[in-house]
C-alpha cells in the first residue's frame, strides 16, 4: 500500500504529543506510483460473426499514483480484415488515464465490426496493448489479442442486369462456367456473342465473330446446350441456331490465348465434359443423335466425326466428369431404359466404357422434389475438402419453394439441399429469379455457385448471383 504523509505527524509518547517528519525528509514518498498497474480484461482470441459486434472490453487502473498513464492500442490488419471497411477502429489509438484518475477506473473500448452484405472469406485483425518505456507503470492481462470476423453472408449478386447488358443493350446469360482467375465466362444468347464478368463486363466474343467462326451454319447462332472448361481455361462450348430445323450442334473451343476452333457437329448433343484431352458430348436420338448415348471428339482438331462412346441411356440431360474420369449425367423422363429420372454414371469411358444407374434424385430419402420432364437441368463436379460432389439444379415446378439446388456425394449418393428458389430471392436485392433454359449453373472448388437469372414476362431480372459456403 503507498504511504501518504506530511512534513510532521503526530506521534503520542508517554501522554505527550510530539512530532515526526517522514523518512524521507518530508518530501513525496520515493515509491510513489512504482506499483501503478493497468489491466485490460480483453481475451487473446475472439470469434464473432459481422452481425454479433462490437466487441467489447476494459481497461482498469489501480494505484493510479497522481500521473497521466497512456496505453497504446496498435492494429495489425494484415488477417485480411481492412479497417474502415470491415472494422471500424483507427490503426493507432491511446486510451489515456488522466492524472486525476483514481484507484479502480476503468475504460471500455469497442471495436465495431461492420454488418456489410459481399460473401467474405474469415478475417483477422490484431490488436496489441502497450504502455510507454517512459511512464512508470505496467500493464497486466492480454496484451495481444486476435479478432476474427466471420462470414455471415452466404448470397450476393455477383453481377447485376446493368453490369451484364453490352453495347447492344441485349442482357442474357447462358451457359456458365468460372476460369481460375475467378472471371465467369458466359453465352449472351440475345446478344449472340461471348462475355465474361469480373468486376466489369468484357466482350469473350462478338456475336459477328462468333458465326463467322461457326461458318458451316448459316443462321444466326441463338442457342448454348452445354459448356465445360478444361484446366488450362480453354472453355468448350455447344452452339446452335434455333432457326435449323435440325438442330445441329456445334462442338466450339473457346481457348484462353488463340484462335477459336469448331471442332465436330451433330444434331441432338446436350451435354459436354472435358477430360485429359477428350471432349465428351451426350446425344438424344429423338432430338437427332445417332444413338441415345455418350460421344467424343479430341480437344484439338477441327472438323471431327464424333466417336461412340457408350450407348444405352436415354434422354440425357447435362454432363460432367469426375477425377477418375467417369461421366456423370441425367437419363430424363422420356425413353425406356429403365433408368428414367435417374443419374447414370459411364466408369473408364476411355477405355472399357459401362453405363450404370448412380443415384436416385428423388428417392425416398430424398429433398429433390420430382416434377414433369428434365427436371435435373444441369450437373456440375466439384472437389470439396477431400470429396467429390454432384452439384445439380432440380427445375421442378412442383417444389413448394421453387427450384432446388442440391448435392450429391459421389461417395455415398447421399443427397443434401443447398438452398431454393426462395432462399434466393430472399437473400439478395434482386427483385426475382426466373433460370435460364440451360446450363445455369457453375461451381468452384471452394464451393461457390453461379447462379444465372433471366428477365422474363412472369418475374426475374437478369443477374448472375453467387452463393458461398452450402456444401456439407
Amino acid at each position: 500500500m503507498r504511504r501518504f504523509c506530511s512534513s510532521l505527524l503526530p506521534v503520542l509518547v508517554a501522554g505527550l504529543v510530539l512530532f515526526a517528519g517522514c523518512d524521507s525528509g518530508g518530501g513525496v514518498p520515493d515509491d510513489l506510483g512504482a506499483s501503478t498497474a493497468v489491466t485490460s480484461s480483453a481475451e487473446s482470441d475472439v470469434v464473432l460473426g459481422e452481425g454479433e459486434g462490437p466487441y467489447t472490453f476494459d481497461l482498469s487502473i489501480s494505484d493510479p499514483g497522481f500521473k497521466d498513464v497512456p496505453v497504446d492500442i496498435a492494429v495489425d490488419p494484415s488477417g485480411g480484415a481492412t479497417l474502415g471497411e470491415d472494422i471500424l477502429f483507427p490503426a493507432d489509438t491511446t486510451i489515456r488515464f488522466p492524472e486525476s484518475a483514481t484507484s479502480g477506473n476503468s475504460r471500455s473500448i469497442d471495436i465495431p465490426i461492420v454488418d456489410d452484405e459481399s460473401i467474405e472469406d474469415n478475417e483477422t485483425a490484431g490488436f496489441t496493448l502497450s504502455i510507454p518505456d517512459s511512464v512508470d507503470a505496467e500493464l497486466s492481462g492480454t496484451t495481444s489479442l486476435a479478432l476474427t470476423i466471420e462470414n455471415d453472408d452466404f448470397f450476393e449478386v455477383f453481377a447485376d442486369a446493368e453490369g451484364l447488358t453490352p453495347s447492344s443493350g441485349d442482357t442474357d446469360a447462358h451457359c456458365l462456367v468460372q476460369r481460375s482467375n475467378g472471371e465467369v465466362v458466359f453465352f449472351n444468347s440475345n446478344d449472340g456473342g461471348i462475355f465474361s464478368y469480373d468486376n466489369g463486363l468484357t466482350t469473350e466474343r462478338s456475336a459477328s465473330n462468333l458465326n463467322s467462326d461457326i461458318s458451316a451454319e448459316t443462321n444466326t447462332i441463338d442457342r448454348c446446350d452445354g459448356v465445360a472448361k478444361d484446366n488450362n481455361d480453354n472453355v468448350y462450348f455447344l452452339f446452335r441456331s434455333s432457326e435449323n430445323s435440325s438442330g445441329t450442334d456445334y462442338v466450339y473451343k473457346l481457348p484462353a490465348s488463340g484462335s477459336p476452333a469448331v471442332l465436330g457437329s451433330e444434331e441432338g448433343l446436350n451435354g459436354v465434359a472435358h477430360n485429359n484431352g477428350t471432349v465428351y458430348l451426350a446425344g438424344v436420338a429423338f432430338d437427332g443423335a445417332p444413338e441415345d448415348g455418350f460421344f467424343s471428339v479430341n480437344d484439338t482438331d477441327e472438323g471431327q466425326s464424333l466417336s461412340t462412346v457408350v450407348t444405352g441411356a436415354v434422354d440425357l440431360v447435362r454432363l460432367d466428369v469426375d477425377s477418375n474420369g467417369n461421366l456423370y449425367s441425367f437419363s430424363g423422363e422420356f425413353g425406356g431404359s429403365g433408368r428414367n429420372q435417374k443419374i447414370v454414371r459411364v466408369t473408364d469411358p476411355s477405355s472399357s466404357p459401362t453405363i450404370e444407374e448412380f443415384a436416385d434424385p428423388y428417392g425416398a430419402r430424398s429433398p429433390l422434389v420430382a416434377g414433369q420432364g428434365d427436371n435435373i437441368g444441369d450437373i456440375d463436379i466439384v472437389n470439396r475438402n477431400g470429396e467429390e460432389f454432384l452439384v445439380v439444379f432440380n427445375g421442378s415446378f412442383q417444389a413448394t419453394d421453387g427450384e432446388q439446388w442440391a448435392s450429391i456425394r459421389i461417395a455415398d449418393q447421399s443427397i443434401d439441399l443447398l438452398f431454393n428458389r426462395s432462399q434466393l430471392v430472399s437473400n439478395t436485392p434482386a427483385g426475382d429469379f426466373v433460370s435460364g433454359f440451360t446450363e445455369p449453373v457453375a461451381v468452384n472448388d471452394d464451393g461457390e455457385v453461379f447462379v444465372a437469372s433471366r428477365a422474363a414476362s412472369f418475374g426475374g431480372e437478369y443477374y448472375l448471383a453467387k452463393v458461398a459456403d452450402m456444401l456439407p
